[in-house]
């Protein structure tokens, strides 16, 4: 993952370049080289454009690639809350419920909750949220910010059984975001998945 401000620097260095080799090659008149001096410089016209037009923050292969041909991604049916205190604001985005609670009942128009991918750690009791991007599709259909990073589930940092099953981001920019998982089973077709169960914002009060 690189920041976007960083590799746009690096093009256009790159393509300042390119345009200067143009002006000696046309001066000295060295015509072997020139279509490919102007290729490479359409390229990086190109690459710079897209940088200084894309929202992405930050850049891997995967958010590029759905930067540019975005997934048909469901939209994903939630309850939202908000809870104060005198100390913070709570926003929660609740995509599974309990089975008592039947405002997210699962019908044919109702799409399953959002898929979280993990991955397994070494002991196989653990789950780290290494590439962010499946959480920053749905936190993108929220119109909410990205995180730029992947995050160990919250019990292998705190050593309580009761953070398993949660990541959380304590450098988001709206505050500390909360991902609670859980398992989604849809039995009709034996399918089933880690999915993001809330999303929880908390905003400091000053």
């Amino acid at each position: 993952m690189v920041a976007t401000s960083t590799v746009k620097t690096i093009v256009t260095i790159l393509l300042a370049i390119d345009v200067i080799w143009l002006i000696y090659i046309l001066f000295k008149g060295y015509t072997e080289s020139l279509v490919r001096t102007i290729v490479a410089g359409l390229v990086l016209g190109v690459i710079l454009y897209y940088l200084q037009t894309t929202s992405l923050q930050y850049l891997t292969f995967k958010a590029v690639k759905n930067d540019i041909f975005p997934p048909n991604v469901p939209q994903y049916s939630y309850v939202k809350t908000e809870e104060d205190n005198q100390y913070s604001h709570r926003v929660i985005y609740t995509f599974m419920l309990t089975p008592s609670e039947s405002a997210l009942e699962r019908t044919s128009e109702v799409p399953p909750p959002p898929e979280l991918k993990l991955e397994m750690d070494p002991g196989g009791q653990t789950f780290t949220l290494k590439d962010p991007e499946s959480l920053n599709l749905v936190l993108e259909q929220l119109n909410l910010p990205p995180v730029n990073r992947g995050v160990p589930e919250l019990s292998t940092i705190t050593g309580n059984r009761l953070d398993q099953g949660i990541y959380r981001f304590d450098d988001y920019p709206l505050g500390t975001l909360t991902v609670e998982r859980a398992i989604f089973q849809n039995k009709k077709v034996a399918l089933s998945y880690h999915c993001i169960s809330r999303i929880i914002i908390d905003s400091r009060k000053y």
